[in-house]
């Protein structure tokens, strides 16, 4: 039978109702996992009619089924698993500090569970206001967890992202925020804390915990609920699904009206964002519950800025897969001061053919609405290969990813500074910082030390495989105006001068990509990019010597020459 696409639908049997995130497991020549997205949906590929999928949810009975099952018909039906759980309630009532002791239990046998996993993630976010969508973000990273820490690292491998021109709004760093609230530990975090970052004598203090009668649990679970005794926004409230004999967390809801958090603010002076309310899900792997399988987190705040009043609804989800494998890290020649997020995605830029092969299911109903809301009005940046030069004023990068028709210009700079000594508009010494709105204050770093004609150009050598198992190879040349220092007036000519710097390393970046040979290793690979950098580096100094740094603009128009008859690009006729 031949290798088909399977699509269909996991549903409630008893109210026909659509089963999110239910975790799907391909049985055949290989293994395979997934999940459905929020309406329910999955799509397989690769597989044959013949393999088998097995599904499963919290609170139903999993069921095993041929694909073939899928061929005629697109729904799958779970039953409910009802269990009774009077004997556990019944031992609660009549001990009233069985569920503290319960609780405490799990907490303590958590916390030393600080074995960290890695794996593959995926996150989407999508931010609204009044129904209009805001920003739409999707990214691969690689990350690390554990069950007392939670996610202890994001690091972003590609992505792509919309915004909504006519509201700048970033919320560019909830990965920041993530990573730092911890599951099992006692910690000073950003968010609120849960009864998981107390002490016992905190949590009889703070908390009336009880557990409640759950017609979805099994045999072998209960329903933990907790709430602060004062409601202050300090805590969470909520509940877990625990299995009671093993000590086992199988699911976490949070949740918090106005909520006192740390560093979220707006960057913009002009704007205030508060917190509102906070939801936030923690699902573990029913295959090994020991292991994150998604978090969904969904933020409300209220943004004011001048007369304008509005609340902004934001939603993170974080899907992990591939346990114990991980994507390889892109490598660069020299080190980036990447600001955020952001920037590693407009500077590595997904491509189509990397996003197929790891995207793994359909997109939700909202999702897609709000995508074919921005693609209707022109606000998609970076579904294609590269980002209209137009939009780049709108992401503000601090790294810039070289193109033939995406040449670098002042206004990439952010604003001049404001303690200008002499005032003088062609002399200022320029900045990069931080003019978009965020509820998240990252701090901006710089690597290496800079000078008057510091222009910190460097490589990025990054690979994959396709759905066929080809390897991939994809370098970039990239221009790191964080790092780099514009003491020098703005002129024409000087600007010419930088992108001629920018042309040269391109060219020495193509003869590296033209050394790279099949069969040979990632390793191989960025030694001959090390090597074709430092002769990038030679001839980028000699440009700089001859040109007196841009200014001797004959010595300027021989180089433009030199780089016009290798890469058809004439920066004279294009930066005038």
């Amino acid at each position: 039978m031949a290798q088909t696409k399977i699509e269909g639908v996991i549903l409630d049997k008893t109210s026909q109702q659509p089963l999110p995130y239910s975790t799907i497991t391909i049985f055949g020549e290989k293994t395979h996992h997934t999940i459905t997205n929020e309406d329910g949906k999955f799509a397989v590929e690769g597989f044959i009619q013949k393999d088998s999928m097995e599904v499963r949810h919290l609170g139903y009975k999993t069921k095993k089924v041929a694909l073939v099952h899928f061929k005629n018909e697109a729904n799958l039906y779970l039953d409910p698993d009802f269990s009774n759980l009077d004997e556990v309630v019944l031992t609660a009532g009549e001990d009233k500090e069985y569920p503290y002791i319960l609780l405490d239990k799990i907490v303590q046998k958590y916390r030393q569970q600080k074995e960290a996993t890695s794996s593959k993630a995926f996150l989407t976010l999508t931010s609204s206001v009044r129904g209009i969508p805001l920003e739409q973000i999707e990214g691969f990273y690689n990350s690390e967890q554990s069950l007392s820490g939670g996610i202890t690292g994001l690091t972003i491998k590609s992505g792509r992202f919309g915004l909504n021109k006519s509201f700048a709004f970033y919320s560019l760093d909830n990965t920041q925020i993530l990573s730092d609230f911890t599951f099992f530990e006692e910690t000073g975090q950003i968010l609120p804390d849960h009864p998981g970052n107390l002490n016992y004598n905190s949590l009889k203090r703070k908390y009336t915990v009880r557990i409640d009668d759950c017609s979805s649990c099994t045999q072998e679970e209960a329903s933990l609920s907790f709430t602060p005794k004062n409601p202050n926004g300090r805590l969470f409230y909520g509940k877990m699904i625990v299995d009671y004999e093993n000590l086992i967390v199988k699911k976490i809801e949070l949740g918090i009206k106005d909520p006192v958090t740390n560093a979220l603010t707006s960057i913009n002076e002009t704007v205030s964002l508060t917190p509102m309310e906070i939801e936030f899900n923690i699902v573990f792997n029913p295959l090994d519950f020991g292991k994150i399988q998604y978090l969904d987190f969904s933020f409300q705040m209220d943004y004011k800025s001048g007369d304008v009043s509005e609340i902004i609804n934001s939603r993170t989800f974080i899907y992990f897969y591939d346990y114990n494998r991980s994507f390889e890290e892109p490598y660069f020649t020299k080190d980036i001061s990447f600001s955020n997020d952001y920037d590693k995605i407009i500077a590595l830029q997904a491509s189509d053919d990397f996003w197929e092969t790891n995207y793994q299911y359909p997109k939700s109903f909202s999702e897609q609405r709000s995508l074919d809301y921005m693609k209707e009005n022109g606000f998609l940046i970076n579904y294609d290969s590269y980002i209209p030069i137009d939009d780049l004023s709108y992401a503000r990068p601090s790294v810039l990813s070289w193109h033939e028709d995406k040449r670098f210009a002042w206004d990439h700079l952010r604003d001049a500074a404001d303690n200008d000594p002499k005032g003088i508009q062609g002399d200022k010494q320029y900045r990069t910082g931080k003019n978009y709105d965020s509820p998240f204050d990252v701090l901006r770093k710089t690597t290496g030390p800079k000078g008057k004609n510091q222009i910190n150009i460097g490589y990025m050598l990054d690979l994959y495989w396709d759905l066929a198992g080809n390897r991939k190879i994809i370098g970039r040349t990239l221009l790191d105006i964080g790092s780099s220092e514009f003491t020098h007036e703005h002129t024409k000519n000087k600007l010419i001068y930088i992108n001629l710097l920018f042309d040269i390393y391109e060219i020495y970046r193509r003869l590296a990509n033209s050394r790279i040979k099949d069969g040979m290793t990632f390793t191989e690979m960025k030694s001959i990019y090390d090597e074709i950098y430092e002769g990038a580096n030679v001839e980028a100094k000699n440009m700089s010597k001859e040109t007196d740094y841009g200014d001797n603009l004959e010595a300027l128009a021989k180089w433009n020459g030199r780089i016009k008859s290798r890469l058809d690009i004439d920066n004279f006729s294009l930066l005038r």
